[in-house]
């Protein structure tokens, strides 16, 4: 008997290419769209994942979980930087609407995978017996620094398809089988911000946030006035508008009870230290201390660390190296320290 698949299709490259596959590979193929916000990009997205599923003759819905889309990804994002925070609004998506929400609407039209376009790996590690999260193959377009939160529930349930191609090899299969999307622009890093302008978004949303305050050096000493602290984030440079002696200036840390930034060199910038909490593992929590690689932000290289796990789901890690604009509010993903390719899990930086 066919198992059954339903494909998250974004409308984009990717996910377009996933269903193609999975079709090809015999798979029993269903597409479902997410309609997470209102505009003419949302509906453009939805009519392209449908022009793609009739070609495919795959079943497709697209589904309003805008609701969702706005309590527990879009209200997060806010009120992260309401306190001080740099939030991944990809993790809280992953957790709660692609891996969350659409994974029991899939459930509820008979399927027994979920697969989306990302770029990542899943094995199973049979001498274990434990479902192992892999870097996808392309190490320029892996995504598992946001796919962290992924359990030993859902993993046996989760394909990735595009784990094993190039970027490039995604948009000449797209064209080789007719998709119209096979030359769409990959999309931008905050899907529901799409002239990437946060801060105008924060304003609109919620423009009490910014409150206009001092710019404080270590020693809080005041040496100039900010526009309001949901404006930066650490190691910020640009934009500070502070001359004067004793810079260039970057951001250190955001003092939300003071309502400061406070501003210091690039070499204040680094610290060995992180905190995490929220801590999820991927394959089961760990005994007390170990070895591991830890990635900071998505964009970061991971590095060598040691891990001590704390109270109320949090971790302790120790970089050999100090790093650079540790952030509140971003993911501290940890892979093996073997092959830097298992994710083991991860927290939010405290």
């Amino acid at each position: 008997m066919q198992k059954r698949v339903a494909v998250a299709m974004s409308g984009g490259v990717d996910s377009s290419v996933t269903a193609a596959l999975l079709k090809r590979k015999g798979y029993d193929v269903i597409g479902i769209t997410m309609r997470l916000w209102d505009g003419e990009a949302a509906e453009k997205s939805a009519d392209d994942a449908k022009a793609v599923a009739d070609i495919l003759g795959i079943p497709h819905d697209t589904l309003d979980f805008s609701d969702t889309f706005r309590r527990d990804v879009i209200e997060y994002f806010i009120d992260a930087y309401g306190r001080g925070k740099t939030p991944n609004p990809c993790v809280a998506c992953n957790r709660c609407v692609k891996f969350g929400r659409l994974w029991e609407e899939a459930r509820r039209r008979g399927a027994d995978l979920l697969a989306t376009g990302h770029y990542a790996r899943t094995a199973y590690d049979a001498e274990r017996g434990v479902y192992t999260l892999l870097r996808g193959s392309d190490r320029r377009k892996d995504q598992s620094y946001v796919l962290y939160q992924l359990t030993q529930d859902l993993l046996p349930h989760v394909l990735f398809p595009m784990a094993d191609f190039e970027k490039s090899d995604t948009r000449a299969m797209a064209q080789e089988w007719g998709l119209p999307v096979f030359n769409k622009p990959d999309s931008q890093d905050i899907c529901f911000i799409p002239d990437n302008d946060y801060k105008g978004f924060l304003r609109r949303e919620r423009a009490g946030m910014f409150k206009a305050g001092n710019f404080v050096d270590a020693d809080g000493r005041v040496i100039g006035r900010h526009e309001g602290i949901p404006a930066y984030t650490i190691g910020q440079r640009r934009g500070l508008n502070l001359g004067g002696p004793g810079g260039p200036y970057y951001v250190t840390a955001l003092d939300v009870a003071r309502n400061q930034v406070v501003v210091g060199s690039n070499d204040d910038l680094f610290s060995s230290e992180v905190r995490a909490e929220g801590v999820s593992w991927v394959e089961g929590e760990p005994e007390g201390r170990f070895r591991a690689l830890g990635k900071i932000r998505y964009a970061a290289k991971e590095s060598p660390c040691t891990v001590q796990l704390e109270e109320h789901g949090r971790i302790c890690v120790t970089f050999d190296q100090p790093q650079r604009a540790v952030t509140a509010g971003q993911a501290l993903v940890l892979y093996d320290a073997e092959t830097g390719d298992r994710v083991l899990g991860g927290g939010i930086i405290m």
